[in-house]
């Protein structure tokens, strides 16, 4: 069974977790600043993505593909360029978000 894409932007909710809430969880911010690849690969198998899937891209661009699928069957407000750049230039911060979320919902089904 696959996960449902949503299109419709108006019924989008925010991410829970705010980009710059990265000291909201400590143990996540310091896996984020000193080992990213391990958060990577958790978010990636949470995803459905291949384990691997950050060993074929710089970490710093495996979080924007994933944090993209994450809102697209999560429903979660933004778009691919705000992606991009919290990415690029926030990477860390971003990727704790990413984790983050992915945990939140995990825990809550």
């Amino acid at each position: 069974m696959s996960t449902p894409i949503y299109t419709n932007p108006t019924d989008a909710r925010p991410f829970k977790f705010g980009l710059f809430d990265c000291l909201g969880d400590i143990n996540t911010c310091i896996f984020a600043f000193f080992v990213p690849c391990l958060l990577v690969k958790e978010d990636a198998e949470a995803l459905g993505e291949h384990p691997l899937f950050n060993c074929c891209i710089l970490n710093n661009q495996a979080v924007w593909p994933l944090r993209l699928k994450l809102r697209l069957t999560q429903n979660i407000q933004g778009d691919f360029i705000e992606d991009c750049w919290q990415s690029s230039c926030c990477n860390p911060c971003a990727l704790i978000q990413l984790t983050r979320e992915i945990r939140d919902i995990r825990d809550n089904k």
